[in-house]
């Protein structure tokens, strides 16, 4: 009888040995590809990464600003070049969305992980100036697409554009995150604000 427990036993443990997973190593999942039409120069449109899709539209005023910053059903938004991430001064809720840009020499597939202390930044109101008047405008320090500048910083005219690094986004509730390439400005004509990017969560 002691024999043909002691078998059983060993039998058990070995069965766990053999079907327990042994993978701690992070699975990224399903790359999704997404495409926004931001050819108007004042509308938001505001993404959802777990519900992939567009939850609503809004325009660039107080008014529509305060109602989509009080919301927490979206994640990124999109205006032209322009990002927003539900976070910062984006938020009147405490949302904890927020970006990490990495570095150039990370592709898109080649980020399994989020690197080890990587800092989210958070949304913030920047000024600007266009047409000779100075403006106020919440946004991320991610882009769609980044410009290319003189030796003085200033923009190179026309504009030249290039393919902005790859970034990681929290989602508004602070614990999913995704990876984020975008991946086109234009359409197949050459008009610009017809966005693209691939996306896939982190986990």
């Amino acid at each position: 009888m002691k024999k043909t427990i002691y078998l059983f036993g060993l039998s058990l443990i070995t069965l766990i040995s053999c079907t327990k997973e042994d993978d701690p190593k992070p699975k990224t999942g399903e790359t999704k590809t997404v495409n926004i039409d931001a050819t108007s120069k004042t509308t938001w449109h505001y993404y959802s990464f777990s519900e992939e899709r567009i939850i609503g539209s809004g325009e660039e005023d107080s008014t529509s600003n305060a109602a989509w910053f009080a919301r927490d059903d979206w994640d990124i938004a999109v205006q032209r070049y322009f990002i927003r991430t539900n976070s910062g001064a984006a938020t009147s809720i405490g949302s904890k969305g927020g970006v990490f840009t990495c570095d150039e020499s990370i592709t898109f597939a080649s980020l399994e992980t989020v690197p080890a202390g990587a800092v989210f930044e958070t949304d913030k109101a920047i000024t600007k100036r266009s047409h000779g008047k100075t403006y106020e405008i919440i946004l991320s320090t991610s882009q769609v697409i980044q410009f290319k500048a003189n030796a003085d910083g200033s923009l190179v005219m026309p504009p030249v554009y290039l393919h902005s690094p790859v970034y990681i986004y929290k989602t508004a509730n602070g614990e999913d995150i995704y990876k984020v390439n975008f991946t086109q400005y234009t359409n197949d004509d050459g008009v610009t604000g017809h966005v693209g990017f691939e996306v896939a969560q982190l986990h």
